[in-house]
């Protein structure tokens, strides 16, 4: 298809992919589906029907879960790391906590590779 001929149409209508105008896509694409758009393309005379599915899906960087080391006697680093939401693994002697959170409080350097549950 080519995509310059489309350049002039307007949306229409957008549909959640559980509505009823949505059902044969759903059938079509299950659970992938996440909307179907109708546009009109007043040059052609011509209703597009368009769907979005999903193609891909991964963590963000941010949520996946690491070990920080905070070494005996930091205290008030542990503090403010459990404040933060992480929580103490026994049993590697480690933080656990989300990318993001490391990075909030500055601790990227003291992520421990390797040890992340």
């Amino acid at each position: 298809m080519n995509t310059a001929t489309h350049g002039t149409t307007r949306g229409i209508r957008k549909i959640d992919s559980q509505a009823p105008g949505a059902r044969r896509w759903a059938a079509a694409y299950g659970e992938k589906l996440v909307c179907v758009r109708y546009r009109l393309d007043p040059q052609r005379q011509r209703r597009l029907t368009t769907v979005e599915i999903v193609v891909d899906e991964a963590p963000t960087l941010s949520s996946v879960l690491v070990g920080v080391r905070v070494v005996w006697g930091e205290k008030e680093l542990a503090r403010t790391v459990r404040a933060a939401g992480g929580t103490w693994d026994p049993a590697s002697k480690l933080w656990m906590m989300t990318l993001g959170q490391a990075r909030g409080l500055g601790l990227v350097d003291r992520i421990v590779l390797g040890q992340a549950a």
